[in-house]
């Protein structure tokens, strides 16, 4: 009978420690993360890195499509929502998101934890405001960068184009369009307007700044004669249709250049060798001179899980093993650790990677408030002029106008 008794005081233990181990893995916090489907591997693998390093929470991430991921954004964070952590594209984003109220001030968080901010690589400026407090922590920094075909370089003995400026670029892409004898179109290059004032950015000159925009003016004659004038490049129509796809037009290797980010080291999949070379630049003397920006991830008001939320993205952002893994996915980490760093260069091989860091980056965007808004206002009327809609002068009036509207309210 007490060997009957023993055994079934044993079982309940049992059952006990079961049902005590069952109710601690339902009793673990889901943590909502969004991300936009470029970043879905590293977001996962990072997320899965996490997961295992603790038992309070669970990351689960909800993918969107990369096309239409900032628009939906924006519906989401407007009212009710389940999203405890979310990618934001570009610090000017993060500054419209603040104005509008939808994010949480990590700096309490991180000085809580003794985070040290010196090792990100670029000021938290674009996503502060007047009191110092910030509202996202950056992922990884980007460099814009010219690409080439090696292959196509190497077929017509020509040298890479390496440190050039921008009438270079245009007349080398002019010499490089042609159609063969096969009846292949052959284009010198394609760049896409997803920074429609790029060469004047790497230059120091933002659209906030004043009247005449002289580098900005130039850069934009430089497109027109890309787009338009020399039509060596893809239209702005023609980039504008939903199946335009920069990376699949480039690998299809009829395209000489490309005019890109140094995300294309993580993207770039293309049967044939390519390599990498400084952004061209206006002027000569400013030769090695590019922008980028960085990603962040934020917080969102909505959360009842902030400090949760903050752990996480500091261990995505700012820790050894979430660096290391954004550097594994060639990705150059903002929080630039020795051992993230070390990653990088054991993965990325690509001819010229060398030119990402040797580059001046500035950043892409000035840091105002207003300036999502004037960005908008650029790149409508700036398209109008490269569809030969409108004359320059014209289009830049029409900017000027919008913008004094948008910067005195």
């Amino acid at each position: 009978m007490k060997k009957v008794l023993s055994a079934l005081l044993a079982a309940a233990m049992m059952v006990t420690l079961f049902t005590g181990m069952a109710g601690a893995e339902t009793t673990k916090e889901v943590l909502n993360f969004y991300i936009a489907s470029d970043m879905d591997t590293t977001a996962g693998q990072i997320a899965d890195a996490y997961n295992a390093s603790q038992d309070k929470v669970e990351v689960k991430l909800t993918v969107i499509p990369n096309d239409g991921y900032d628009d939906k954004m924006k519906v989401l964070t407007t009212g009710d929502s389940d999203i405890d952590v979310f990618w934001v594209r570009t610090p000017a984003q993060v500054k419209k998101y603040m104005e509008n109220g939808v994010l949480v001030d990590l700096k309490p968080f991180a000085d809580a934890a003794g985070l040290d901010t010196t090792p990100i690589a670029t000021p938290l400026e674009a996503v502060s405001d007047a009191n110092g407090s910030y509202y996202g922590l950056p992922i990884s920094g980007s460099c814009w960068m010219l690409f080439y075909n090696k292959d196509l370089f190497d077929a017509k003995g020509l040298d890479y184009p390496v440190n050039i400026t921008w009438d270079q670029y245009a007349d080398l892409a002019k010499q490089l369009t042609y159609t063969d004898d096969k009846g292949t179109k052959y284009w010198g290059g394609v760049a896409p307007f997803w920074t429609p004032n790029l060469g004047a950015a790497a230059m120091g000159e933002y659209l906030d700044a004043p009247e005449p925009m002289e580098k900005t003016m130039q850069y934009m004659k430089i497109l027109h004669r890309l787009y338009v004038d020399d039509a060596s490049h893809p239209s702005i129509a023609e980039m504008s249709t939903g199946t335009f796809d920069v990376n699949s037009y480039f690998a299809a290797g009829n395209i000489y250049m490309m005019i890109n980010g140094d995300w294309e080291f993580r993207l770039l999949q293309t049967p044939f060798n390519y390599g990498a070379a400084p952004l061209p630049v206006l002027d000569a003397s400013q030769a090695g001179y590019s922008c980028g920006q960085n990603s962040v991830l934020s917080i969102y008001k909505g959360s009842t899980k902030q400090q949760e939320a903050y752990d996480f993205i500091a261990y995505y952002t700012t820790s050894v093993d979430g660096t290391s893994i954004i550097a594994k996915n060639h990705d150059v980490p903002s929080y630039a650790t020795p051992e993230a760093m070390a990653v990088y260069q054991q993965e990325v091989k690509v001819p010229g990677v060398e030119y990402r860091f040797s580059s001046t980056i500035r950043a892409e965007q000035g840091t105002a408030d207003y300036y999502s808004e004037i960005l908008d206002n650029f790149t409508e009327e700036m398209k109008l002029y490269l569809l030969d809609e409108e004359s320059l002068d014209d289009a830049f009036a029409n900017y000027y106008s919008l913008r004094s509207e948008a910067m005195n309210p």
